[in-house]
């Protein structure tokens, strides 16, 4: 009967740490579950949609984690002593890519990227150990509109958009003049639970019908929140990664068809379609994000043996709904 109700308790442990990672510093604090630090990895973004879950899930697996917040760019050593004696560096950071483009919200998109980058290359510079990794975030609209990309395709997009991206990736690379691996991932739409675009979504289906974004033809690259975090795990132990590797699920389907599938798998009809000045109207220039795509294939994290576990959408949605 013990050894249930001991066992019981370890699953409470185990469960309540996927959902609130700072609950394990407790318990190895207390000495109720045992410390096995595997390496030190800082974070920025872990607040974040895509850093909550990567966090929750290194902390689980025994990483000791350092989250990179605001406060750390604000005083002058505040970063450094946070980034000492960590092996891996994940930056995140970035303002939402949805929301109503104005001059001033513009800047502050170019601010909390490449700023911010800039800022993390001049403290690894100073760095007596430097750490092996440098992971970062892109976007897959650096891409061309309406064409097929693997990572070797060099037909780059004009958008504001495209031209942050293709700064914000060559800043991360900086890392490599300081003998610093450097990954980076070109990330679609990111599809999870508690936050990104499954929110959004939701609440446009809250009056019983959902709505198609546009014509509907603009391509559309996903990937499901596991596959993210697994990919990122990967990274972090794989000798042989390296460079540009674009983070979407390997079936890429166009807007229309992503909005039907959401309706059919919660039995909501799709009915109208928002035409593209409401859209500007809203959003205005960052409405492009929404109204234009890519269509984006993993040539490269499937040539090096990563398998998605989803990779059509239908089974990605049904997962998360």
């Amino acid at each position: 009967m013990l050894r249930l109700y001991l066992k019981a308790f370890e699953k409470l442990i185990n469960a309540t740490i996927m959902v609130e990672p700072n609950f394990a510093i407790l318990l190895y604090n207390l000495g109720i579950k045992k410390k096995r630090v595997v390496m030190r990895v800082a974070i920025c973004g872990a607040n974040g949609f895509i850093g909550k879950n990567i966090l929750r899930e290194l902390v689980k697996d025994g990483y000791e984690v350092v989250r990179i917040g605001r406060e750390h760019f604000k005083k002058e050593d505040a970063l450094f002593n946070s980034l000492e004696s960590c092996e891996v560096i994940i930056n995140l950071c970035g303002a939402p890519i949805i929301k109503k483009w104005d001059e001033v919200y513009k800047h502050e998109l170019y601010v909390s990227r490449i700023e911010t980058t800039k800022r993390f290359i001049k403290e690894i510079k100073k760095l007596k150990k430097k750490p092996k990794l440098f992971i970062s975030v892109s976007s897959v609209g650096i891409y061309k509109e309406d064409l097929v990309h693997d990572e070797n395709s060099l037909k780059f997009g004009t958008s504001y958009l495209a031209l942050l991206a293709k700064e914000w990736e060559n800043e991360a690379k900086k890392s490599e003049e300081l003998g610093v691996k450097c990954i980076i991932f070109r990330l679609g739409v990111v599809l999870g639970n508690n936050g990104g675009a499954l929110s959004e979504l939701k609440f446009s289906f809250k009056l019983g019908f959902g709505t198609i974004i546009g014509d509907g033809k603009q391509p559309f690259s996903w990937v499901h929140i596991d596959d993210v975090v697994n990919v990122f795990k990967m990274a972090i132990k794989s000798e042989k990664m390296q460079g540009i590797y674009n983070l979407v699920a390997p079936e890429s389907v166009n807007m229309k068809t992503f909005i039907k599938t959401f309706g059919k798998i919660i039995r909501r009809p799709v009915l109208l379609k928002m035409p593209n000045a409401i859209m500007k109207y809203r959003y205005a220039e960052g409405a492009e994000n929404l109204l234009k795509g890519s269509f984006v294939i993993p040539k490269k994290l499937e040539k090096e043996g990563y398998v998605f576990k989803y990779n059509d959408l239908y089974n990605a949605l049904e997962n998360l709904l």
